[in-house]
């Protein structure tokens, strides 16, 4: 197994990995073959794949975003296909996009999971970051009525 950089060349593959990540995006009709957010957005992006046996079967997309002389990192894109679950994959992107944006100085990196995700929240404690006390993330879905 081996982790490197996005390529321009994995795009497609990429693309269907976010969209097996976000079925409903693909159901709503979303341009298949756009990796989301990573050519959208005007952030640094920080992207690495996970291959075996010359086929991608993860990725992590990280981003530094800076306000003024703030600046944090933030993991927005985070997966693994079920099969390779549960052998270091996921852990091994995670350490690498940290240590990728550890080299930018943010002040922090921030991730987030739904709460249901026990296997990630776990992941997430093992390799160092803590439970917000302080913050909490609220979300809005634009299509559902309150």
């Amino acid at each position: 197994m081996e982790i490197r950089r996005f390529k321009p060349k994995d795009k497609k593959v990429v693309s269907e990995l976010y969209y097996e990540l976000h079925p409903i995006e693909e159901k709503e009709g979303k341009e298949k073959g756009l990796v989301i957010p990573l050519q959208s957005s005007k952030i640094k992006n920080i992207l690495f794949v996970a291959e075996d046996n010359r086929k991608i079967i993860g990725f992590i997309l990280s981003n530094l975003i800076s306000y003024g002389d703030f600046k944090y990192g933030s993991i927005d894109e985070f997966f693994v296909k079920k099969t390779f679950r549960g052998k270091g994959i996921g852990t091994s992107l995670l350490k690498k996009a940290i240590k990728e944006l550890e080299k930018l100085n943010p002040k922090l990196i921030l991730v987030g999971t739904e709460k249901a995700n026990k296997e990630a929240i776990k992941m997430y404690q093992k390799v160092g970051f803590k439970v917000g006390k302080e913050s909490l993330w609220f979300y809005w879905h634009p299509k559902k009525k309150c």
